[in-house]
């Protein structure tokens, strides 16, 4: 049996990719894999990130609103998450705007169809 601790983001498990926590990309391979992605995004209020383009067009996502609120924009149209629960899914990856309405935690989870 193999049972391991710790705190993302801390000195023994730095942010290293972005707030991604398990995805192909992580290099410890205790957290890699290539059919899952995991986040742990905690933003400060007004911070805003600009759609991005399509890295992999087979993905699907998942957005879970843990505190605050936040402003999403897909192609024009604005989506509030506003409480605790609230969430977004999306298929294929689509570029989206991404605003912190408030200081905020978000889970995201992302698989390949």
């Amino acid at each position: 049996m193999s049972v391991t601790t710790g705190k993302l983001f801390d000195q023994a498990h730095p942010d290293l990719y972005k707030k991604w926590v398990i995805g192909g990309f992580v290099q410890d391979p205790k957290f890699s894999s290539d059919h899952f992605e995991f986040k742990f995004q905690d933003g400060k209020k007004g911070m805003l990130r600009n759609p991005k383009p399509v890295i992999n067009s087979n993905t699907t996502t998942l957005a879970i609103l843990i505190d605050g609120e936040l402003r999403l924009n897909f192609d024009g149209d604005n989506i509030f998450l506003r409480e605790r629960g609230d969430y977004i899914w999306w298929s294929p990856d689509t570029p989206h705007l991404f605003e912190y309405l408030d200081d905020s935690l978000v889970i995201t989870l992302r698989w390949d169809k």
